[in-house]
């Protein structure tokens, strides 16, 4: 049954024709009800033929749907329509690892998405117990997002414990990246026949060819049975030596000689890929036909890993560097500014306190009641103004004098200075001179001094 653009399968109506392959044809179809777009891919109905082609359809088909993995292609649904099989996936915008070849070789950076993207699918897909027989770049989907995809588990199977169903007579898979255990259709496969077509679908991303793909399908069957697969150092000199040894290790005729696990694989060629001699920069991909634009160097690639490293090593450095220098600087100024603060300190002279405390109404109207002690400071007073008479005279001051409101009387000192600070009051030999030569008071002294009959204790120890 042929089948054509506008046509409804299902509940699907195909809108294009995106690929066709061994296994069947895949469309872009609607689905009006979820208003989705999704692929379809309808299998050959060829394949009925075999008497255990539904039974193994259903299984295979359940078994794929429960893989979920970012770089898996995930199966929606699966069902029969007038005799046909089909299963439906989701819709990727972009294109395929076998058109981009067609295009341009692969940078530097491109390979290692492929061989990250691809090896996580695969590693996530045998532990379930999965295997994809049919690795090739026209599986491989490069998403319009930037995330590449493994598509097509149509040919997935159950490999565990007597679950497999490839028979003798079925060898699955594309001849230019089959298995030698496929090609002789052998029922002992497991995850290695995967590695060995991961191993072709790389060999051709990096030397720029498939290791046997200039001869017809048959001739390839039999190369990857019975040939070594040449040198790629051969076919391209600049292929450092342990690229190649991972190379050819994938592609070792005996399963038993390949890596043990896809895991296994993807460390070791990325290892021998980030790490070579400076005689292997800059690899690309030959393509017949295919400009080269776009590649990528390791240098760079490393440069460009490096320089944020390099750049947040110089900025600790940087901090580093600041700080010694600051708790050197400041270690180095301590004794200074101790001295300068110690000199600082002993430099400082504390002036003599005079105070000038005018008496109250009351103070002044109480001439009666001077005591013993007060007599005494009143003579001394009369003795220092017969002192300062004698003196040389000095100009008047024009200031005047303020008489103090007698309504207001002016508040009482409350501090009753004690023989201690009497004796830090006492003036220095040098003010004493002053007084002593000084021949007339001035008329504010006059004015303060006279009225005074009752001297505040303070003053004999300011005066001499």
């Amino acid at each position: 049954m042929s089948l054509r653009v506008g046509e409804n399968i299902g509940p699907y109506q195909l809108l294009e024709k995106i690929g066709e392959g061994g296994m069947g044809t895949v469309f872009k179809a609607y689905h009006p009800a979820l208003d989705r777009y999704v692929a379809l891919k309808i299998i050959h109905p060829a394949h009925r033929e075999d008497s255990t082609f539904a039974a193994r359809f259903q299984r295979e088909a359940r078994v794929v749907a429960k893989l979920e993995h970012p770089n898996i292609v995930p199966v929606y649904d699966y069902a029969e329509y007038q005799g046909l099989a089909y299963l439906v996936m989701k819709y990727i915008e972009g294109s395929t690892l076998k058109n981009r070849l067609s295009q341009r070789p692969l940078n530097f950076y491109e390979i290692l998405q492929v061989i990250d993207a691809v090896g996580s699918a695969l590693g996530h897909a045998h532990m379930q117990g999965v295997l994809h027989r049919d690795i090739k770049p026209s599986n491989v989907l490069l998403g319009a997002n930037g995330v590449m995809y493994l598509a097509d588990f149509g040919l997935a199977r159950i490999v565990q414990a007597d679950a497999s169903t490839l028979s003798s007579e079925t060898a699955l898979g594309t001849p230019n990246y089959v298995s030698p255990e496929q090609a002789m259709g052998s029922q002992d496969v497991d995850r290695r026949t995967d590695i060995y077509s991961f191993g072709v679908m790389l060999y051709e991303l990096v030397v720029g060819q498939a290791p046997f793909s200039t001869k017809s399908g048959y001739a390839i069957i039999h190369d990857h049975i019975y040939t070594p697969p040449p040198s790629p150092r051969v076919l391209r000199p600049d292929v450092s030596e342990a690229v190649e040894q991972v190379l050819l290790k994938a592609l070792a005729k005996n399963p038993n000689d390949r890596f043990d696990s896809v895991e296994q694989m993807v460390i070791a060629f990325k290892n021998a890929w980030l790490n070579t001699d400076n005689t292997t920069q800059g690899i690309t991909p030959a393509v017949s036909g295919a400009p080269s634009h776009g590649t990528t160097s390791r240098e760079n690639l490393k440069a460009k890993k490096s320089t944020p490293q390099k750049k947040r090593r110089m900025e600790w450095l940087y901090i580093l560097v600041g700080i010694a220098l600051g708790v050197g600087l400041a270690f180095s100024l301590v004794p200074t500014l101790r001295g300068r603060m110690m000199g600082a300190i002993a430099s400082i002279k504390i002036p003599a306190l005079s105070l000038a405390i005018t008496p109250t109404a009351q103070e002044a109207s109480s001439t009666t009641t001077l005591g013993p002690e007060r007599t005494a400071t009143a003579q001394t007073s009369s003795a220092s103004q017969a002192a300062i008479g004698t003196a040389t005279p000095v100009p008047q001051s024009t200031t005047t004098s303020v008489p103090i409101p007698t309504d207001t009387p002016a508040p009482k000192p409350t501090v009753k200075p004690t023989q201690p600070l009497q004796d830090i009051l006492t003036p220095p030999p040098i003010i004493k001179t002053v007084v002593k030569q000084a021949t007339d008071i001035p008329p504010v002294i006059e004015t303060v001094v006279n009225p005074v009959t009752d001297i505040p204790p303070i003053l004999p120890s300011v005066l001499p």
